[in-house]
């Protein structure tokens, strides 16, 4: 079972930033059980029993929402959730862990259907538009893409504004995800279920030499994902940006029509491009995120223990997501270096000069979209970081 290997590398249970209620608290209990558990592989019905005992007992139901009981998707009682993953997603193990977690978790109640992009839509955009119909139940989207619902949230986007690990997990699970949840049900009408990673940190690729001072993209046509703010920051650091979807990339490398690229070294090895972009500079200019989107009305139609037990699921998708992500990023480095690329980490006073260079970006943000969202990002960086930096405090202090 695939669930146990994903989710047993997880920290604490607490979720940054966001308050709890007994309600939750008892389905994150037992999905912590199954965690622990599923080393031994026990009977899921045993654990989903208690789970689901335990959420009826306590009136178990997701607060502002409505606690009435929908009848039964199917005659069988089954309620089926279709998820439908980008082409080549780097998280599909994610989604695996997801479907056994919750199958189990709702003793069959759910039966979870991981489906192939094609079989249901194409692009993002066909793919988020079939969410919307209630085509399908749930889609793993990425800012791009959903930014053109709602262009506020290529805030996201903004270069070099989030900078640790630590930071992006505080950020993406917390308030700020709650802000986004919210937004994005009034806007747009789909259920903002989960914040992980899609990739991870970007960086610049290139065909021909080390990234290390702006100067060194001077002029390159370098791909970047569809997104206006990535362009903005390939045109601040003097680059000519070719907005392309990552499938696109290969055949852009191999044709020379681009001589690089803003991506991670994750997709950079996944797409098999260690030889045809054999530079890396590791810039962190930005984070490739995965929203995990679910159709209203069919998260509606689910009873409410269901609910509180889809959410608590996904609660642990992110966790997970976030987790190997960092896995997954130094795996590939290693992988990058064995077929002898080269990987260069910016110095701290590199960096500052790539920072400086792309500071007009968030002034071109806010005349684009407004200033709230970035306020608001920016504010949730800070209290992440005046938190870790207060973890940290606390450890050193209780250290023998």
């Amino acid at each position: 079972m695939i669930t146990g290997a994903i989710v047993s590398s997880m920290g604490s249970d607490v979720v940054p930033g966001r308050r709890s209620d007994p309600d939750r608290n008892a389905v994150r209990t037992a999905v912590r059980v199954h965690r622990r558990r599923d080393r031994v592989r026990p009977a899921a019905g045993a654990i989903g029993a208690a789970l689901l005992g335990c959420a009826v007992a306590c009136g178990a139901g997701v607060a502002g929402e409505s606690q009435t009981r929908p009848e039964p998707a199917g005659l069988d009682g089954v309620h089926n959730v279709t998820m439908v993953l980008p082409a080549g997603a780097v998280d599909a193990a994610e989604a695996v862990a997801f479907e056994s977690l919750v199958e189990s978790l709702s003793t069959g109640r759910i039966a979870v259907a991981i489906d192939a992009r094609e079989a249901h839509c194409d692009e993002p955009a066909e793919c988020l538009a079939a969410l919307r119909a209630g085509a399908i139940d749930v889609y793993r989207s990425t800012v791009p893409a959903i930014g053109r619902l709602m262009p506020e949230l290529h805030v996201l986007d903004v270069p070099y504004l989030l900078e640790t690990d630590e930071v992006v997990d505080w950020v993406f699970r917390g308030a700020f995800f709650a802000r986004m949840r919210d937004a994005l049900l009034h806007r747009t009408g789909l259920r903002l279920m989960a914040l992980g990673s899609a990739g991870g940190w970007r960086g610049i690729a290139t065909t021909s030499q080390v990234v290390r001072t702006p100067a060194d993209v001077q002029g390159l046509t370098l791909r970047t994902a569809e997104s206006p703010v990535e362009a903005a920051w390939a045109r601040a650091l003097g680059a000519l940006p070719e907005p392309a979807p990552g499938p696109a990339l290969p055949s852009a490398v191999a044709s020379g029509r681009v001589g690089g690229s803003a991506d991670g070294v994750v997709e950079i090895v996944s797409a098999g491009l260690e030889e045809g972009l054999p530079y890396l500079t590791q810039d962190r200019h930005g984070y490739r995120a995965g929203l995990w989107l679910m159709n209203e009305e069919s998260y509606q139609e689910l009873p409410s223990d269901l609910r509180q037990l889809l959410t608590a699921g996904f609660d642990e998708l992110a966790r997970s997501s976030l987790a190997l992500a960092r896995e997954r990023a130094s795996a590939a480095a290693a992988a990058f270096e064995a077929a002898d690329g080269t990987v260069h980490v910016l110095s701290a006073a590199e960096r500052r000069a790539f920072v400086m260079a792309a500071g007009r970006v968030s002034t071109w943000y806010m005349e684009e979209y407004g200033y709230e969202w970035l306020v608001w990002l920016e504010g949730a960086i800070a209290e992440a970081e005046r938190e870790i930096a207060l973890a940290n405090a606390r450890r050193e202090a209780n250290r023998p």
